[in-house]
């Protein structure tokens, strides 16, 4: 996915909706910031008080009424800051949701394309990272620089109240510390995108690999892995480290530029006080109203590294933001009714977008409701493809796919994945227990639905032996279960879903011959008034079905009853010789 720096304009409009709702509780905080700003100056101005009026004129009367004076303002201060902060972090907390919400159901309704071209772990970095970088950048950091530039006003016009000739002194400092702020800022926008990218590319990493554990252990690569991992972990090091040297050069240079200002100011400020021209408390208040000038300024300058930090992940997320699905309902979709479960494939071509070649060319099929029909075809024929095209994870290029006679491109998507179900031979199965998994065929679903669907996927009786029973919780894509009990669970789902069109995408090819016939047992009866599409595995599920599609590089080839196509001693009898009657032996 393409680089792109956007204006900070642009990312303010982007982002702006999420933070409306909480436009009452963002005024409120402002409000207390600025009270709580306002207070934290009156301190050094009471203090001179303090010196030049009451212990100057030993008026013990006057020294108590601003001691108690101080006090107050620091609880008032106090209580203002905490009631703020509060605000802001509920504030900061809904804001990430919602966000983060929006964009994971808009990932989500992206098309499988962009799934098989963007990493998972670049995806994480999204909803993790950039999310809480995004909201420092327009609330936390605004609302800081907000009572940072509050403070310099209110010092400043405090400073020339006291003295000018000092005031001017001391803000002489400020234009060469923006000038440092504005230029540094791009430089580390950059730097920080490329330290983002690279933290990015360890999430990656940690994902795919732990994703894959099992065949790490298997060929014994885990020394490989670290290496790999050394790699992109020098890559981020070096990254961060150059990034982490401009800013520390940055803050080191408007650090020192304040504290030369500091020094300026008591020099010549204590020379005033040695020619009788300055008072001594007017000096201590001017001197700590000076430090607390550079403090708000030196913040922002921090601000402004967090601002552009910020700004490298608001690149990133509009530009999943500004996303598009290919795959999308017309503006007045038509809704599947009373499904018949006719399918037809007319004139269909499709290539996957990382792919030059077409894996369907120019096929023609019609299926007749309640039909059952086999694909059959060596490795890459597009048998799985079709079965990826019926559900709409891809569109065709060339022709169109219709069920019941109306093309699934106008159907509402609902109603086209209500009509259909699939059970493929990679099952999918989430960290929770086996009733949640079964019904998430149809979450609506009693317990006993769920149970009876496990009797016909021949599971029940094995559930039933587990300590906890239903509610046992099978692991991390179902990694505590064998890949026949995982296959099962899958089949008990798509029971339980009960579509008018089945897609049996080599369901049974983690059972052995003996549980494969029991569950196709079990299912011939849920099957017998539904359109039936086999992705065929075993010659079993083959010689049942009412017609044999033979495909060889995304076209057919052949096409009949298993008994004619056998009797022809074409591609079929070959493929059936060899890979269905070599299955039949060892089963």
């Amino acid at each position: 996915m393409p680089d792109k720096t956007y204006s900070h304009w642009e990312i303010v409009k982007r982002f702006l909706p999420f933070a409306r709702a909480y436009t009452g509780k963002y005024i409120l905080a402002i409000f207390l910031l600025i009270i709580t700003s306002l207070l934290s100056l009156l301190p050094p101005i009471l203090l001179k008080f303090i010196i030049d009026d009451a212990i100057k004129n030993t008026n013990l009367a006057l020294l108590n009424k601003v001691a108690l004076s101080i006090t107050m303002v620091i609880l008032l201060s106090g209580m203002t800051k905490s009631l703020m902060e509060y605000i802001h972090e509920w504030v900061s907390a809904h804001f990430i949701f919602d966000l983060r919400r929006y964009l994971y159901n808009h990932i989500q309704s992206q098309s499988m394309d962009f799934f098989s071209s963007v990493k998972i772990g670049e995806i994480l970095g999204r909803l993790r990272t950039d999310i809480t970088s995004v909201y420092g950048v327009l609330v936390n950091t605004l609302l800081g620089s907000l009572s940072e530039v509050v403070q310099i006003l209110g010092i400043t016009a405090i400073l020339l109240y006291l003295n000018v000739k000092l005031a001017v002194i001391a803000l002489a400092f400020i234009p060469p510390l923006y000038f440092l702020l504005t230029h540094s800022g791009k430089a580390l926008r950059s730097l920080s995108k490329d330290t983002r990218d690279k933290d990015v590319a360890l999430l990656e990493f940690f994902q795919e690999k732990l994703s894959n554990i099992q065949i790490i252990k298997l060929f014994h690569r885990e020394k490989h892995e670290d290496e790999k991992h050394s790699v992109l972990g020098e890559e981020y090091i070096s990254s961060s480290l150059k990034r982490l040297r401009f800013k520390f050069t940055s803050t080191f240079i408007v650090g020192f530029l304040t504290s030369i200002a500091s020094v300026v100011v008591i020099w010549y400020g204590g020379y005033k006080v040695i020619g009788g021209t300055l008072s001594s408390g007017s000096l201590i208040a001017f001197y700590l109203y000076t430090v607390r000038l550079y403090g708000p300024i030196q913040s922002l300058a921090n601000r402004g590294i967090e601002i552009y930090n910020g700004l490298a992940s608001a690149d990133k997320l509009i530009e999943y933001l500004d996303l598009k699905p290919k795959i999308e309902e017309v503006e007045n979709p038509v809704r599947l009714k009373d499904v018949a479960g006719k399918i037809s494939f007319k004139n269909i071509s499709f290539k996957y977008p990382t792919s030059q070649s077409l894996v369907i060319d120019g096929l023609t099929l019609d299926i007749s409701p309640g039909q059952k029909v086999a694909l059959v075809g060596s490795s890459g024929a597009g048998k799985s493809t079709l079965a990826n095209l019926i559900c709409r994870l891809y569109d065709v290029e060339i022709g169109s796919i219709e069920i019941d006679d109306r093309n699934i491109k106008q159907l509402e998507l609902k109603s086209l994945y209500d009509a259909v179900g699939i059970v493929s031979q990679d099952t999918y199965l989430f960290n929770a227990t086996i009733e949640e998994n079964i019904k998430y065929g149809r979450v609506e679903a009693s317990f006993e639905e769920v149970i009876d669907a496990a009797k016909k996927a021949h599971l029940h009786d094995f559930i039933e032996k587990l300590p906890d029973g239903y509610k046992t919780v099978v692991g991390s894509r179902g990694v505590k279960l064998s890949g026949g009990q995982r296959q099962r669970i899958a089949l008990a789902r798509m029971i339980l879903k009960d579509a008018k069109i089945w897609i049996l995408d080599e369901f049974t090819s983690s059972l052995d011959s003996r549980s494969e016939a029991v569950v196709y047992d079990n299912i011939k009866p849920l099957i017998e008034d539904r359109t039936t599409l086999i992705i065929a595995h075993r010659f079993s599920t083959i010689l049942s079905a009412d017609q044999v599609v033979v495909l060889q590089g995304g076209k057919i080839v052949e096409i009949g009853t298993h008994t004619n196509l056998y009797n022809k001693d074409g591609i079929y009898r070959k493929l059936f010789d060899t890979q269905f009657k070599t299955v039949a032996v060892s089963g």
